[in-house]
């Protein structure tokens, strides 16, 4: 008998613990034929979990999709970068906090990727690494942002650091 995955967030230790895990890739078909979607669900919901499982279908790993409904209807011989960012680690109180957070995370994308960002601002970089990646893998960019609203619940008992946090997002 499987085990109910209770805490794990990642499809790929989903499929390999050999968890129950409930087919929602029928909405990854539908997802990809847009180009923009905010998904908005209550907490433990399974966003984190979904969001992770979009990113191992755009990066074509058909393995992880055996059994599944997607398996035979995606073109797995394409392989998009994906850009993951995810606010769920760590506490992000204030403006000074999330500006950290943001430079470590463009620092680890360019790791992942090997590219070079040298724009100033956030909104820069980001722009210079989705171009980047389209350059250099000749695919469209997958951006996928988990907990995007932490930065600002973190700091909402400080109003003003809220409100900072949520213009620098």
């Amino acid at each position: 008998m499987k085990e109910l995955p209770i805490g794990i967030q990642t499809f790929r230790d989903i499929v390999e613990g050999n968890y129950y895990y409930v087919d929602k890739t029928p909405f990854i078909l539908k997802l990809a034929k847009g180009k923009y979607y905010f998904l908005s669900r209550p907490r433990r919901f399974g966003k984190s979990l979904f969001l992770d499982t979009i990113k191992e279908a755009f990066s074509g790993n058909k393995e992880l999709f055996k059994g599944l409904y997607i398996y035979d209807k995606w073109d797995w011989s394409k392989k998009h970068p994906v850009i993951k960012i995810d606010f769920t680690e760590g506490n992000i109180k204030t403006p000074e906090d999330l500006k950290i957070k943001l430079t470590e995370i463009f620092i680890s994308l360019q790791r992942e990727f090997d590219v070079e960002i040298t724009f100033q601002t956030f909104s820069g970089k980001l722009g210079e690494l989705i171009y980047s990646l389209y350059k250099k893998y000749n695919q469209q960019v997958v951006v996928l942002v988990d907990e995007y609203d932490k930065p600002i619940l973190d700091a909402i008992e400080n109003i003003e650091y809220a409100k900072e946090n949520r213009e620098i997002l």
